[in-house]
């Protein structure tokens, strides 16, 4: 069950079409990419969401973008991702059921697509919408601790999360046309996590 009563209802309807360890597949998508390009240089070029290129007929641009790796990242730095991506997700999936993760990834592969046609000028980025997931697990396990390389102390993971949120936006502050990617990416956790949030708050003011 996710955070999110709205999505109950969604599951009775289409929950026999959900996907089962979808990022699991994000995972091994995104390291054969990154294989690939290592044995073609440029050829992830093929895989980003470009709208122009998506009018002439390059649909498939429309989910590929999804396994364009981080250009810039180490080897041993995106393996760390890759498993780290691989673990949250199976943690949400077991905690929310496979329906809910589809429906979160599905809201923030919808938003990033809209943001893309709407604003071309902004950059889209994969890497927004994987760090939601990350969020998505804090605050549904905020006192799990990680490890991260190459701080070898475990970490409770909502200050982890509270950290990295504010150098996800950073730097918006120097180049703001990075914003509507970054909230794009950010769609599912608010569609999951607000209408909660604003349900206790309402309590709290009943009382």
């Amino acid at each position: 069950m996710s955070p999110a009563g709205w999505t109950d209802t969604l599951e009775h309807h289409l929950g026999r079409w959900a996907v089962p360890y979808l990022t699991r597949g994000l995972v091994a998508m995104n390291a054969g990419a990154w294989l690939l390009n290592l044995a073609s240089p440029g050829f992830t070029s093929i895989l980003k969401l470009e709208p122009s290129l998506v009018l002439q007929g390059e649909f498939w641009r429309l989910i590929t973008f999804l396994f364009v790796p981080p250009s810039s990242a180490h080897p041993i730095f995106l393996l760390l991702f890759l498993w780290f991506l691989w673990s949250i997700g199976d943690a949400l999936e077991e905690i929310w059921g496979s329906f809910h993760l589809n429906l979160y990834l599905l809201i923030g592969v919808l938003a990033v697509i809209a943001t893309a046609f709407l604003a071309p000028s902004a950059p889209v980025n994969p890497f927004y919408l994987h760090n939601s997931l990350f969020l998505a697990f804090a605050t549904t396990l905020p006192d799990q601790k990680v490890f991260f390389f190459p701080i070898p102390i475990p970490l409770s993971v909502r200050w982890v999360a509270a950290i990295s949120s504010g150098l996800l936006f950073l730097p918006a502050l120097f180049e703001p046309v990075l914003l509507p990617g970054i909230l794009a990416g950010l769609a599912g956790y608010v569609a999951f996590y607000l209408p909660p949030f604003l349900g206790g708050l309402r309590e709290r003011f009943r009382r």
